[in-house]
């Protein structure tokens, strides 16, 4: 019998002696509660650039919050087994959200990178200034997730590539960031190259090439390889949890969330009719997602809004079918 299913029943039984106790009016129901499984988990929230973050939120969707110490080390007790979703934030940086499974993970050590919140004021000016360290967590937030949750809707094929531009609240939308990322091609043991580029305010030029192999299912980045503006292309250090793992939507969940079909879209690269599927993520933030199921990942549009404001949105400009590398990584 596996751990989980063992930690099942040890619970439902102590909670089944419990109730006994407590409806014959016997005393010792405080000395069963205690005898109850706590398991634990061990957070460790790190900024983009591998430092502790003191004061970061660990929640988990059972209600249960707690707060990062001085070495950013945080530990959350469940009183339950099974799956949980931890939601990990810190002031000025991009909130990510993580799964738990318990009693498996009890006494683990999970890790969580959370990228800056990007001022997008001069940010394109100061891209020579920017390590990839600070710019890939950056991009792959707005490329590849939202609050966490895998924005691919479906899968891409290899040489599929999407541009898009990234609007801000603040932002005018003829100055905007123009990024694209690229499924350039699997190894026979199933990881895959992806590339992802940052564009110039031409939306030609390229100032930013990057190009990771991911393990199967993107568990976690293999291999790092970078090129900024003209310099020569690098390999970078890459280290275990380097980064969290998307969450991936499961189609019922994405079923159930379309509000409304055939909606009429446009978007740089044109007119789309689209499902539009609408999450609430937390009380008044929705996560709102325009799908097309003929584009690359089945999204034209995704957006992030609060109290009905838009706080940013990503808009397809154009895709393809012609990815290859760019910096001879295979």
């Amino acid at each position: 019998m596996s751990n989980f299913f063992k930690g099942v029943r040890l619970y439902n039984g102590l909670a089944i002696l419990l109730s006994i106790a407590l409806l014959a009016g016997c005393t010792p129901g405080t000395e069963l509660l205690n005898r109850v499984p706590v398991h634990s988990v061990n957070f460790e929230v790190l900024d983009s650039n591998g430092e502790p973050l003191q004061g970061a939120t660990v929640e988990s969707s059972n209600g249960k919050s707690t707060s990062t110490d001085e070495n950013g080390m945080a530990t959350l007790r469940f009183g339950t087994v099974g799956v949980h979703n931890v939601t990990v934030s810190a002031s000025d940086h991009l909130p990510t959200r993580m799964t738990v499974t318990l009693p498996t993970d009890n006494n683990e050590l999970k890790t969580a990178r959370l990228a800056q919140q990007v001022d997008y004021s001069g940010l394109t000016s100061g891209f020579a200034q920017m390590s990839g360290a600070q710019l890939y967590p950056m991009m792959f937030t707005y490329l590849f997730n939202s609050f966490g949750y895998n924005m691919e809707l479906t899968d891409y094929k290899a040489g599929e590539w999407t541009k898009w531009r990234l609007v801000t609240e603040e932002d005018d939308e003829d100055d905007t960031l123009v990024m694209r990322k690229a499924f350039l091609n699997e190894t026979d043991d199933g990881q895959q190259w992806w590339q992802i580029q940052l564009f110039e305010e031409d939306g030609t030029t390229a100032s930013y090439t990057a190009e990771v192999l991911f393990d199967t299912n993107k568990s976690s980045i293999r291999r790092y390889r970078e090129q900024i503006g003209d310099n020569d292309p690098q390999e970078k250090p890459v280290t275990e949890n380097w980064y969290s793992q998307p969450n991936r939507l499961t189609q019922e969940s994405i079923e159930g969330a379309i509000e409304e079909r055939d909606v009429q879209i446009e978007v740089p690269d044109g007119t789309y009719s689209a499902d539009l599927v609408n999450f609430g993520v937390s009380p008044g933030v929705n996560l709102k997602i325009w799908r097309v199921l003929d584009v690359p990942g089945g999204t034209v549009q995704y957006s992030t809004e609060q109290e009905d404001e838009m706080v940013y949105k990503s808009q397809l400009v154009d895709y393809g079918t012609d990815a290859d590398t760019i910096l001879g990584s295979y």
